[in-house]
C-alpha cells in the first residue's frame, strides 16, 4: 500500500512540471563577412545564439527583439543582429530555408 501511495504522489507532482512544446524551431541566418547566429522562438520572445552566447530577446517593436544590449531585427527577409559577441550581423539572410532534395 505504501508503493502505490509513493507512486500515486510522484505522478501527481510529475503532473505540475510546465513544458513548453511551443517552443519554434532553431532558424540559422548566414551574414555578410561570414558571419551566423541562429535563433528560435521562446514563449513571446526570441532565444539568439551567436558569437558563442544565447541571449533572451522579447518584441521591441513589429519586427525588432531586444533585451537592452542585442537587438535583432528583420525587414524582407533580412535580418540584422546588433551588440551581440562577434557581431554587427548585417545583410543576413535564412540559411538552409529551402528543402533538401537529396
Amino acid at each position: 500500500m505504501k508503493k502505490l501511495i509513493i507512486i500515486a504522489g510522484a505522478l501527481m507532482l510529475s503532473a505540475c512540471v510546465s513544458h513548453n512544446f511551443s517552443e519554434g524551431r532553431r532558424a540559422e541566418w548566414r551574414c555578410a563577412g561570414d558571419k551566423e547566429f541562429s535563433l528560435r522562438e521562446v514563449a513571446g520572445a526570441v532565444e539568439v545564439y551567436a558569437g558563442g552566447q544565447t541571449n533572451r530577446l522579447t518584441p521591441n517593436g513589429e519586427r525588432s527583439y531586444s533585451n537592452g544590449t542585442v537587438t535583432y531585427s528583420v525587414d524582407r527577409g533580412r535580418a540584422t543582429l546588433t551588440g551581440a559577441s562577434g557581431g554587427p550581423y548585417e545583410n543576413c539572410s535564412r540559411a538552409g530555408w529551402l528543402p533538401s532534395i537529396w
